[in-house]
């Protein structure tokens, strides 16, 4: 559906610059933008608040829509935007293919339709990126009904993107989730929101949270009364939780320079300026210096384990899994 059309679908005046049509809410002063990605031609829609200031860094939400045409970008960005306003968050919703709940595919079909959702979000949140001062710790991915395929299967294989995810009264099949619990990160925090009353989607919440503590994701459930409907507050109010009292610390791997594929070199990320670091290499080796390299005696799986402290003396400790030769991730 092109954008034209789809302006005319949701009943909106079309409004803008050089025919770029602009969604105006009488709610917030500022319009929500219809745009699209260079990289693989995606839309999205963001909204940015009109408090917005590029000298400082920005929160980003990515919400997913559910299934068409029940649900659909504008609907979604629509529940965020006054909260955007008045809480000084970017929130951008990508048109997505595989956030289907009635009469779902078979689960190949809807993995290839999950991996193209991916890239979508993925290119979104880069897009975003490029045109305003966004915070690399303050991403995060969230979503309503279907949409939370999306959430499940993008946000938990890229948690060095998304600080948290915040499902919200999902629907949830485990087939859905292939090649995604080997991604799955022990320190990401997930928000599982399920209705008691809810015929569509409350049986499918508590199936999910028990598959995510199967699996040793940090979820955090609540079960809430009423319909089948968002919830963008208690959404928000659980990312802010997460800001304020889980600090954000991210390893990366790298092959080290110089080509010995036994060479491994480290890098990390973090919301706070980390200090005394302590590199356990699990072969017994150890490194006080912030960005090791590391080249190990044998082949096999190890487990990296980094601890730091805060300015408060605080201690954080994270671990990621390790293949040495590396393997490429898919």
């Amino acid at each position: 559906m092109t954008t034209a059309i789809r302006c005319c679908f949701y009943g909106l005046l079309l409004v803008g610059v050089a025919g770029c049509p602009q969604y105006r809410d009488p709610r917030v002063p500022n319009p929500i933008i219809p745009t699209t990605e260079p990289d693989l031609g995606g839309e999205y829609l963001v909204y940015t608040p009109s408090t917005y200031d590029a000298s400082k860094s920005w929160p980003l939400i990515i919400v997913c829509h559910g299934t068409k045409p029940w649900d659909y970008p504008l609907r979604q960005i629509r529940d965020w935007v006054k909260l955007a306003e008045e809480k000084g968050f970017v929130v951008a919703a990508p048109t997505l293919r595989g956030t289907k709940a009635d009469f779902p595919p078979p689960a190949d079909k809807q993995i290839r339709r999950q991996r193209e959702d991916e890239a979508t979000i993925l290119a979104t949140v880069r897009h975003v990126q490029g045109s305003h001062n966004i915070s690399r710790d303050r991403i995060f991915l969230t979503g309503w009904s279907a949409g939370n395929f999306a959430v499940l299967y993008t946000g938990l294989r890229h948690p060095e993107v998304f600080r948290a995810l915040a499902v919200l009264q999902g629907n949830f099949n485990p087939a859905y989730l292939g090649q995604v619990a080997e991604h799955i990160d022990q320190f990401q925090p997930v928000y599982v929101l399920y209705g008691s009353v809810d015929i569509l989607t409350g049986t499918q919440g508590k199936r999910c949270v028990q598959w995510l503590r199967e699996h040793d994701a940090a979820v955090t459930p609540e079960e809430t009364g009423g319909t089948h409907q968002g919830h963008p507050t208690k959404a928000f109010r659980f990312f802010e939780r997460v800001i304020r009292k889980v600090p954000w610390l991210r390893i990366r791997v790298f092959s080290a320079s110089g080509g010995n594929p036994m060479s491994v070199q480290f890098k990390t990320y973090a919301s706070f300026e980390p200090r005394l670091y302590r590199w356990e290499f699990g072969d017994d080796e150890t490194s006080p210096v912030a960005t090791p390299a590391h080249t190990y005696a044998k082949p096999g799986d190890y487990t990296v384990t980094l601890t730091v402290e805060t300015e408060s003396g605080r201690k954080v400790r994270r671990a990621v899994a390790l293949t040495v030769p590396q393997k490429p991730r898919l």
